[in-house]
């Protein structure tokens, strides 16, 4: 929590024979992560892959393809397969499975063609359906020029300037004019050129087809129809056999997958003719079971050790270590950047901090309860992964902006409690009124403590940047010593606190018109410290380091969107309601007969509103709050850089021991 997991460096040395027991159980543990050989010296070379690297390839490579063609999606396993019994099904099962999708996938390849060759032949005979002659009438002459096609101008004119021998046919088809001329050859030329000259003329090509239109494209139609059947049955019949397989198939890939990784391996060691070595990472918490599992997988023969040596910060593997309710929170941490090892890793701290802004800026009974029972069912779909993170953070701060909405009394911007609003009695969803916790009265109308709520968020945002700065505090001192952390964040410190304390006594006299009261021991106190905050920070970091001190008044004015978003999400739902309320409502009742169409307006305008607002509610709350995560806390402290711990071995989900 806070830190990252304490790795600890491991070398582990054995002779060649060894190499292979000691992959398996390394990789079987899922704890080391390999660090890649890349120094060949005349010693030690890059290893090679084990002998049955090249044939699980081609399995996997083939398995993929199956998995591809049929369409096969990760799911929940049904049952988990043994690794013990695949090896023994799956050149077999591989081989036919590759016989029966790849015939069925090249006679699908084959009707496609030939649906598309008849309906190519289908929209090539319709526009015969407007000229009475049969598509043989068209072909087969030796003296004769055949031109068909679109045009909209009358053509008869320029032809009986060329010649008087010609027979010209005319018909319509989808309401344009369609024609069919013949012509002596001779004549051939120049009747294209008159016809070229007409920007109307489209040119259709007679189809290699013999026959009355009509009949031709029944007889098309049915042979299509014909093909669609068979096309669609072996649709179903690959459908079945990816059920049938599917399971097979993603514990093979599973296996295959593992199986490869392990065989790969040497490619990442220093290797001899007779030795082997492997250069690595563990967390310290797990040095002595892989200890232990060597010894026994390798009857004590290998040889396991801790290399103490100084090595890089960026050489470490970084991994995340939270409670449990905190993991999810590592996705945001991760996406923005990985921590160094001797960095404070803040996913505990996003846990509270990112709901919690989230909460205040929603704060509505209705849109959390909706917004939590999406995240759920997100959740319940997505077992593992980020999308299954995402759900769990966005039901938490779902869950709080309930509790947010009960204390600002708002559901779906309706008011829940009773309450005097402008000297009038309100009445609430629940017809009471609101209990008083802790001194405070419930409801907390956020139109009403628009000022409160401001300094509240200000102050959020105060204690917020001062956490960074605190940690960044801690950082520095550990990289660079006291000295360093005091100019680079200590300035910084006192820089806010003293600005804070000094404007605090500074503002309520300026609003008021009054003098201020400079001997004020808190407004000198404060202004003393800021003051010595800037000289360190000149000193630290030089004359143009003040330039960013306007940076640190807008980080902490920044946190002011959390009660903007809140106000207009707030307000975008009393709009909504009072809309759509007064189409459907009036002092008499809701409306009636004739009054019904502006009923069912207001129940739309209500419910598209409240949609919007709640799509709204799940986006605006949800990346502002990162933004004052990334923006300006992580700015504070959190420089990232860290290499992830990618340990050697797989998370099984279809294959068990």
């Amino acid at each position: 929590m806070l830190k990252p997991t304490k790795m600890t460096r491991v070398m582990i040395a054995g002779t060649r024979d060894l190499m292979e027991p000691a992959i398996s159980t390394l990789h079987r543990l899922n704890v080391l992560h390999i660090s890649d050989y890349s120094e060949e010296n005349e010693d030690f070379k890059i290893g090679r892959p084990l002998k049955n690297a090249s044939k699980l390839s081609e399995y996997l490579l083939s398995l993929r393809a199956i998995s591809n063609q049929l369409g096969v999606k990760e799911k929940e396993p049904s049952l988990k397969q043994s690794s013990a019994e695949l090896p023994s099904r799956i050149d077999e099962k591989i081989s036919n499975l590759q016989k029966e999708v790849s015939s069925r996938f090249d006679e699908l390849r084959s009707i496609e063609f030939n649906i598309k060759e008849k309906e190519d032949l289908v929209s090539s005979i319709k526009p015969f359906f407007g000229l009475p002659l049969p598509l043989d009438d068209y072909v087969g002459y030796e003296t004769l020029k055949v031109f068909t096609g679109y045009i909209d101008a009358d053509i008869e004119p320029g032809i009986s300037k060329i010649t008087e021998k010609y027979e010209l046919i005319t018909g319509e088809h989808e309401k344009r004019k369609i024609f069919a001329l013949f012509v002596p050859v001779a004549f051939a030329d120049d009747i294209q050129k008159l016809l070229q000259e007409e920007r109307s003329y489209v040119e259709f090509k007679v189809p290699d087809l013999k026959g009355n239109p009509p009949v031709l494209l029944g007889e098309l139609t049915k042979e299509i129809a014909i093909l669609k059947e068979k096309h669609a049955s072996i649709k179903a019949e690959l459908d079945n056999i990816r059920k049938e397989y599917s399971d097979f198939i993603m514990a093979a890939d599973e296996y295959l997958s593992m199986e490869t990784q392990k065989a790969e391996a040497p490619l990442r060691f220093a290797t001899s003719p007779n030795a082997f070595i492997i250069d690595g990472w563990v967390p310290s918490r797990k040095y002595d079971e892989i200890e232990s599992e060597l010894q026994k997988s390798t009857g004590g023969l290998a040889y396991l050790t801790r290399l103490e040596e100084e090595v890089k910060e960026e050489e470490i593997p970084i991994e995340l270590e939270n409670p449990a309710p905190a993991k999810p929170f590592e996705l945001l941490i991760n996406t923005f950047a990985t921590p160094k090892y001797r960095e404070i890793d803040p996913a505990s701290l996003v846990f509270i901090t990112f709901p919690l802004f989230y909460a205040i800026m929603l704060g509505d009974v209705g849109y959390g309860i909706l917004i939590a029972g999406i995240a759920a069912v997100i959740k319940n779909k997505f077992k593992s992964g980020g999308l299954n993170a995402l759900a769990v953070i966005l039901f938490l701060s779902a869950v709080l902006s309930v509790l947010l909405g009960f204390i600002y009394g708002e559901f779906f911007g309706f008011p829940l409690f009773n309450a005097v609003t402008n000297g009038e009695m309100e009445q609430g969803l629940l017809g009471i009124a609101g209990p008083v916790i802790a001194g405070i009265h419930i409801p907390v109308h956020r139109f009403e403590s628009v000022q409160s709520l401001l300094l509240i968020t200000l102050l959020i945002g105060i204690v917020h940047i001062f956490l960074g700065l605190v940690l960044g505090f801690r950082n520095i001192t550990i990289e660079h010593g006291l000295k360093h952390a005091i100019y680079e964040k200590g300035s910084w410190m006192m820089i806010l606190i003293g600005g804070v304390a000094a404007i605090a006594k500074l503002m309520p006299a300026l609003m008021s018109k009054l003098p201020v009261q400079s001997h004020d021991p808190v407004f000198i106190g404060g202004v003393g410290l800021a003051v010595i905050g800037i000289i360190l920070l000149i000193k630290g970091e030089g004359f143009i380091s003040i330039m960013e001190i306007p940076t640190l008044l807008s980080n902490v004015l920044s946190y002011a969107r959390i009660l903007a978003i809140g106000l207009s999400s707030a307000g975008i739902a009393l709009a909504v309601n009072t809309l759509s309320m007064k189409l459907f409502i009036r002092p008499e009742g809701i409306l009636l007969g004739k009054g019904i169409g502006l009923a069912l307006v207001g129940v739309l305008i209500l419910l598209i509103g409240h949609l919007i607002n709640l799509l709204l509610g799940i986006l605006g709350p949800g990346l502002h709050s990162l933004r004052l995560q990334y923006v300006e806390f992580f700015t504070k402290f959190y420089e990232g850089g860290g290499k992830k711990y990618v340990p050697f071995g797989y998370n099984r989900k279809y294959t068990e021991e």
